[in-house]
């Protein structure tokens, strides 16, 4: 059974080591926004593994970007289930957490962008299966590496909004 709870300082080296593909200092970077009060980090643990996580602005007004881009609407940081995790339920409850925390916030839905490549393709049928609803277009973001210096990617992307 995938329970979902959110980061806590206690639980960084188990997760670090269970989602090792993503860079140590990631997760601590993300604890220390989340004690700042900038984001929630939410974990999906199964059998004491961490096997994904998502993350989650609430009135970021710390960043001016992300505060222009939800504009009233919590914001998804980032969704990402170990592959070997997928398709068992992960990436569900950790969207029907963050709705959760975002609704009983007072915010108006959550807004979340995703790629429009075929690696994409079970995220976008799950934000449908959510009731997201894709705001038609793409654009194209780019953001930088804080892990690897001088590493600066771009992605064609579409916007997702759930209105509560």
């Amino acid at each position: 059974m995938i329970v979902v709870r959110p980061l806590d300082r206690s639980d960084l080296d188990v997760v670090i080591g269970s989602l090792s593909p993503h860079a140590p200092e990631e997760f601590r970077r993300r604890m220390d926004e989340q004690e700042r009060g900038g984001a929630v980090w939410f974990i999906a643990w199964l059998d004491g593994t961490a096997v994904g996580f998502v993350g989650v602005s609430i009135d970021n007004d710390h960043d001016v970007d992300a505060m222009l881009e939800a504009r009233g609407y919590a914001l998804v940081e980032y969704l990402f289930v170990g592959e070997r995790y997928r398709r068992r339920g992960a990436a569900r409850a950790l969207m029907e957490a963050l709705e959760h925390l975002a609704q009983s916030s007072g915010m108006r839905g959550v807004i979340l962008d995703t790629g429009v490549g075929e690696a994409f393709a079970a995220a976008r049928g799950l934000y449908a299966a959510l009731g997201y609803v894709d705001q038609g277009g793409v654009y194209l973001g780019g953001w930088s590496d804080p892990d690897r210096p001088g590493v600066n990617l771009v992605d064609a992307l579409t916007i997702w909004i759930k209105t509560f």
